[in-house]
Order: structure tokens, then C-alpha cells, then sequence
């Protein structure tokens, strides 16, 4: 059987690709190749880096180049793939009768390029790619150049995309493109090395290697502020927000020193992050100002996503104020640009947000409607953390609807998604919950169990709101089971916890339990991921 000449292209380029690569580096082709030909692992000397990248080969006999651009339409199935690929994607055209490749950072291009300028490209068939002639990949020095820009963008994407931390607060920003361009590649590994470790939630290791990065490395203006921020969002992670905000501080003076626009993307990042901080202090007036301060820049600048957040952020604030209908507006303007845009997880996140009002609103019905359409996003487009975090806002509205048992169905599916996937943080949310299960049924032995459970993990995952929160609900149980002795101990660390390090949340109710030891039932707050 006659091979076509389609077929031998293909495995011309696939030759030609590998023989652009090292010798030493380790490469293999994808069977099934749905979407992705061949993946990539580079090796420094003896050491595997462990990092990998995925290819998508096209190849062309001879091409006419339109508008200094090189133009191919894709499959749309294909780019929707891509786009919820945990592994940087690159599409490698080669062009054989000048023997040139042509590279295209797929999700970078998809959520920055395509989604703006075609933001309906999903339902069509076919979507135009445009490769710029700048983007030859002549020499091994560009594949490990355009793999670490990969790696930057891909893990920073992951860190914005963790989900809320408690009612009302949210995960801090990161700089959409990272590290900005460097030829320092001492810079660029321990870059990677603190990423990762936030990526698995080990915050005090990731704040140990951004401090050596200050220590020796040098830098622009534009990386020392990319550095100082990240440094400041491992601080917060944490609770420590005295000293992320003196990061964020640090940076807004750096942004004086560089041009206006170099400085923007990074400068709204520190206030929106600055705005959090002050939610969490309950300074909600201060909160309120940073982020309509970012919300400006990301409008003056054309960064959607980041106005997108900026708006859900205001959209929090105003809950925490009690203006529910404001809130609802703000939430509903945010999914409203994650739609146009197509960023198909903010617009979970927001839906999740006013599934939250409606809860607030004490329209159940309705926030179940949101949180199960956040639910079907999450699960379509493969985002599991998303996915355990819906689990977890509908159980607690099964709870406030009376049905224990179905709420603790959601709380477990839950919890075998944080554990599948190694996330810490929710892992704890979702015991917790299940905790307050077990106490709103009586079964207090087991609600202590699931309690301490989470008390162990957010202690060393050094997340102090919620080691105070499992402190708390630790000593309501105490109290129920009538040993007020240790529940005051328990009581009094936690709101040791909150005023050490100036948080609000759940100090109401703490204090409360406390001066009410001999009194009364207190109800417990819940904790509640958004999705």
C-alpha cells in the first residue's frame, strides 16, 4: 500500500525535529497521538530536570508567508485539549524546503491572543493560528529558552488558579508572565524549584528559596518585583501577612523605577494582593480602594482575566459588608467576561461565588442551581481541585438544608479528590466539614477525630486561619461533650492564633464559645470553599 505524501511529511518533520534536539535529552512518541505527537524531557549534563513539554508537530513542503505571519487552521477539539494541558504545549511547524521550525506556545497564545480576539472560536469547527516569523526555533539554547517560559507560565497559571481559602478570601495574584525574559539561568531554576514547592503547598520551603533568590541573584527592577511578589504570596498563603504586605510594598516602590508599562501587570497584582490582606484584617473600606485600584490598571491595560478577578474580589467585599445585591452585580459582571473570553475556569469560580449569595440570601434552591452548574464546568473541562471545592459548597448546603447524610456523600467525594491530587489546603477544608457533620449529628468522638485530623494538616501546611478555625470547632466539641476545661484551652489558642496575626474571621464566634463556656450551644461557622 502507497504511504501518502501527508504521511511522509509527518515523519520527515518528527526526523528533522529530533536531530534539532540533544543527543542526551529524552524524548517519546504519544500513543494514542490525540492532539500531542511526541513528549520532551530535558537533561542538563547527568541530571534529568524534570522538565517536560509536549509537541504537536505540522509540517508544510513549501509555504508562501501572508503578513510576515505563518497561518494554519486548527481543529477546535484539539485547542480545547491543549488549553487544559498540565504540561506546557507547543505546536512545531516545519517549513522542509528551507528546513526552518516555527514554534507557538499553545495556552499562552490560546488565553492571551485567541480567546481575545475570537472569543467565539470554540463553536466553530476551526480556529485560525498565527505563527510570527520571530518565533524561528534556530538551536537547542531556543527549545530550553521557550520550555522554561513554558514551565513559568504553566506552574503561575496553577498557583492564580488555586480556589478560595475561606468565605470570603481569596488566593493571591501572580504575575501572568512570570519571571520576565532572562538570560540567568541560576535565577530561573531556583524560580522553578520555589514554584513547585508551592504548587504542593509547602510554603515556609518556597519562602526559604525566594529569600536566596533576593540573597544571590541579580536582577532587574521588573524580576526583583516578579520575585518579591511571589515571595509575598507564599507569606500569605500562610497567613503571614505582615510580611507579605511589606513585599507588596517593596514592589509598588520598585514600579517606580521601570517604565509605566513594564510595571503595570505587576503593580496590579500587588494591590489587588494588598486588598485581600486588608479583608482579612477586615479593614473592608481599605480592601475595597486596592482593588478598584487594580480593577483600573487591568481595564487600562486590556488584561480581562485580571479585571474579571478584580471584580469578583469587589464582588467578596461587598458580601463581607452585607450588600448582597452589589455583591451579586460585581459576580455576575466577572462571569460575564470569563464567558466572553472563554476562560472557562473563572467562570466556574464565579458561578460558585454567587452560588454563595443565594446561600446568603437563604435561596438554597438557587445556590444549589449555581454550585452544581460550577460543579458541570469543572468536571468537562478536567479541574479537579475545582471539581472537590463544588463538592464541598454543596454539601454544606445540603447541611443547611437539613440532610446530614447526602451532605457527607458530597464531603467524602470531596476529600478523595484532595487526596487524589495531593491538595493539602482542601484536604483540611473538607475533613473539617465532615467534622461539623459528625457534630451536627451527635457523633462528637468522630467530629473530634475528622477536627484534629485537620488541625494536623494545617499545621503543617502552615495555614494559621485555618489551624485557628480547627482549634475552635475542636473546643465547641469539647464543650458538647461537657469538659469546659478543655475547651477553654482549646478556645483561647485559637483566638491567640487570630490576634497574633490580626485575622477576623471567626472570631466572633471563638470569643463567643469562650465567654459562653457555662452557657449555651454555639453554633459553628462553616468553612466554605468556592468553586
Amino acid at each position: 500500500m502507497k504511504r501518502s505524501r501527508e504521511h511522509i511529511l509527518e515523519e520527515e518533520s518528527k526526523r528533522a525535529f529530533i536531530n534539532l534536539l540533544p543527543s542526551e535529552w529524552i524524548h517519546r512518541e504519544k500513543h494514542p497521538d490525540y492532539g500531542i505527537d511526541m513528549e520532551v524531557e530535558i537533561v542538563e549534563g547527568d541530571d534529568v530536570t524534570n522538565k517536560v513539554f509536549w509537541v504537536q508537530l505540522k509540517a508544510t513542503g513549501s509555504i508562501k508567508l501572508r503578513q510576515k505571519k505563518i497561518i494554519f487552521k486548527a481543529k477546535t477539539d484539539h485547542l480545547r485539549f491543549w488549553e487544559t494541558c498540565r504540561l506546557p504545549v507547543f505546536i512545531i511547524y516545519w517549513i522542509k524546503a528551507k528546513d526552518i521550525f516555527y514554534y507557538l506556545f499553545v495556552q499562552k497564545y490560546i488565553r492571551e491572543i485567541l480567546s481575545l480576539e475570537n472569543y467565539n472560536w470554540r463553536e466553530k469547527k476551526f480556529a485560525t493560528i498565527r505563527f510570527p516569523l520571530e518565533s524561528e526555533l534556530k538551536d537547542v539554547t531556543k527549545i530550553k529558552s521557550i520550555a522554561d517560559e513554558g514551565y513559568f507560565y504553566i506552574m503561575e497559571q496553577q498557583l492564580n488558579e488555586k480556589q478560595k481559602i475561606e468565605r470570603g478570601i481569596q488566593a493571591a495574584h501572580y504575575w501572568l508572565d512570570g519571571i520576565p525574559q532572562s538570560d540567568n539561568e541560576q535565577l530561573k531554576d531556583l524560580m522553578l524549584k520555589a514554584l513547585r514547592y508551592e504548587l504542593i503547598d509547602n510554603f515556609p520551603s518556597a519562602i526559604k528559596e525566594y529569600e536566596n533568590i533576593l540573597r544571590v541573584c541579580s536582577m532587574s527592577p521588573s524580576q526583583h518585583m516578579s520575585v518579591l511578589l511571589n515571595l509575598g504570596n507564599a507569606h500569605y498563603s500562610i497567613s503571614q501577612n505582615k510580611d507579605a504586605l511589606k513585599n507588596y510594598k517593596v514592589m509598588l516602590e520598585l514600579a517606580k523605577k521601570i517604565s509605566k508599562k513594564e510595571a503595570l501587570e505587576g503593580k496590579s497584582a500587588a494591590l489587588g494582593n494588598i486588598g485581600l490582606i486588608y479583608s482579612a484584617k477586615g479593614e473592608l473600606d481599605n480592601a475595597l480602594k486596592y482593588h478598584k485600584d487594580a480593577l483600573k490598571i487591568d481595564r487600562e491595560i486590556g488584561y480581562k482575566q485580571g479585571e474579571a478577578a478584580a471584580l469578583g474580589n469587589i464582588g467578596l467585599i461587598y458580601s463581607d459588608k452585607g450588600d448582597l445585591e452589589k455583591a451579586l452585580k460585581y459576580h455576575k459582571d466577572a462571569f460575564k467576561i470569563h464567558r466572553e473570553i472563554g476562560y472557562k475556569q473563572g467562570e466556574a469560580a464565579a458561578l460558585g461565588n454567587i452560588g454563595l449569595i443565594y446561600s446568603d440570601k437563604g435561596d438554597l434552591e438557587k445556590a444549589l442551581k449555581y454550585h452544581k452548574d460550577a460543579l458541570k464546568i469543572d468536571r468537562e473541562i478536567g479541574y479537579k481541585q475545582g471539581e472537590a471545592l463544588d463538592l464541598d459548597a454543596i454539601g454544606l448546603i445540603f447541611i443547611s438544608k437539613g440532610n446530614s447524610s447526602k451532605a457527607l456523600k458530597y464531603m467524602n467525594d470531596a476529600l478523595t479528590i484532595h487526596k487524589d491530587i495531593g491538595h493539602k489546603w482542601g484536604e483540611a477544608l473538607s475533613l473539617g466539614n465532615i467534622g461539623l457533620i459528625y457534630s451536627d449529628k451527635g457523633e462528637l468522638d468522630n467530629a473530634l477525630k475528622y477536627h484534629k485530623d485537620a488541625l494536623k494538616i494545617d499545621r503543617e501546611i502552615g495555614y494559621k486561619q485555618g489551624e485557628a478555625l480547627d482549634l475552635g470547632h475542636i473546643g465547641i466539641v469539647y464543650k458538647r461533650k461537657d469538659k469546659p476545661g478543655e475547651a477553654l484551652k482549646y478556645l483561647k489558642d485559637a483566638l491567640n492564633i487570630l490576634d497574633r496575626y490580626k485575622l477576623v474571621y471567626g472570631r466572633d464566634f471563638i470569643q463567643n464559645a469562650i465567654d459562653s463556656i457555662t452557657k449555651t450551644k454555639v453554633p459553628s461557622p462553616r468553612r466554605r470553599g468556592i468553586g
